[in-house]
């Protein structure tokens, strides 16, 4: 079995909304720092993976199902654990407590690895048989890659920033998410408290110099946000928040 490691997070003002409650970005945030952590720990680090193998993990895709809303001034503590790997695709799921040892949210993400010469997924199956992790449970059902159908309504199209730009040179996921909060309608906003789920797939790379053209679609209890290349519409992200009502 897959060994179960735990962080604390101390939740920042930065990814609260204006009533005190953690966003979806938030989570998001908090998730990527407590795989972060781990990664450090088993000697698979972003440093550590270039190092040995000229790659770097690259994030699919996060779904977040969300039991109670996490307030200010919360330190939750998020467990971790390897769930599985099929071909090229590592699963890895999390879950967060309170600090009277509720969980409040349970959390899955699938990664795989990009080659830094070829900037492209790692086809190299030497590598991946090389990081043959114990395998864990899995919590919830959760997919890699993401359903985009039906009509979306434009919402709005910007410029990539500066500030957006990672070491990677290129958009950094957690402002996908930023991106996709930005683009709720309002009636979802005010509706923080009540969100049950919150998924987000990185479709594509966006760079300094391009533009992301974002839509929305409502649908059964919640909405979907797309976001898209200006130049040629290829995918660059999909979202989708779903809401108690």
């Amino acid at each position: 079995m897959s060994e179960k490691s735990t962080y604390p997070y101390e939740v920042e003002v930065c990814v609260l909304n204006k009533e005190g409650l953690l966003t979806p970005m938030g989570y998001q945030r908090a998730i990527i720092t407590a795989t972060e952590k781990e990664l450090r720990r088993i000697g698979l680090s972003v440093p550590e993976m270039i190092t040995r193998f000229n790659v770097t993990w690259i994030l699919l895709s996060l779904s977040v199902e969300i039991y109670k809303p996490i307030k200010e001034g919360s330190v939750i503590n998020i467990s971790t654990w390897h769930t599985h790997k099929k071909g090229i695709i590592f699963r890895r799921e999390f879950q967060i407590t309170n600090e009277q040892n509720e969980v409040v949210a349970v959390a899955c993400s699938f990664s795989s690895l990009i080659d830094l010469n070829k900037r492209r997924i790692c086809m190299d199956r030497t590598v991946y048989d090389q990081l043959n992790l114990p395998e864990g449970e899995e919590l919830f059902t959760a997919q890699s890659k993401a359903v985009i159908n039906g009509e979306f309504e434009f919402s709005e199209e910007i410029a990539v920033r500066p500030s957006w730009i990672d070491s990677f040179n290129h958009v950094n996921n957690f402002r996908y998410g930023e991106l996709a909060f930005d683009n709720l309608p309002e009636e979802y906003y005010l509706k923080i408290a009540n969100i049950s789920r919150f998924e987000i797939f990185f479709t594509g790379e966006l760079r300094l110099g391009e533009s992301v053209k974002i839509s929305r679609k409502q649908i059964e209890n919640g909405i979907e946000i797309k976001g898209e290349h200006s130049s040629d519409s290829r995918s660059a992200f999909f979202a989708k928040m779903l809401f108690n009502s």
